[in-house]
């Protein structure tokens, strides 16, 4: 993200549900928040949806790949995937999903500051 949002967020976490295609955007401040973003996000799925997450695939960055996400993959069963560094084919519907995201959004504005002026 090129500069701040108006809330102080500097980064975007973007999850995929490949089976029903559903994207979630989450702003965060620092990258460290993920781990807890991700948490919530696979707790909600399993308890709101009755469904079992399989796995994570991620591109292998530190934020994805902590000790306490690591174990609690384990602890729910999640296998976790590491797409092959520098190789975004790999990954392509997030790749995909960012790229167009960035073509579509206004060139002087943060993703956060987007999602706040559409979603009040």
């Amino acid at each position: 993200m090129e500069k701040d949002s108006l809330g102080g967020s500097k980064y975007l976490l973007l999850i995929i549900d490949e089976a029903s295609g559903c994207m979630k955007g989450f702003c965060l401040r620092v990258k460290s928040e993920s781990e807890d973003y991700i948490r919530k996000y696979i707790t909600m799925v399993q308890t709101q949806f009755c469904k079992k997450v399989k796995f994570v695939r991620h591109d292998g960055a530190r934020e994805f790949a902590t000790s306490s996400l690591q174990l609690f993959y384990e602890d729910e069963g999640i296998e976790q995937q590491t797409t092959v560094p520098y190789a975004h084919q790999t990954n392509g519907t997030a790749e995909r999903a960012i790229r167009d995201y960035r073509h579509d959004r206004p060139q002087h504005a943060s993703p956060c500051q987007v999602g706040q002026v559409l979603l009040g």
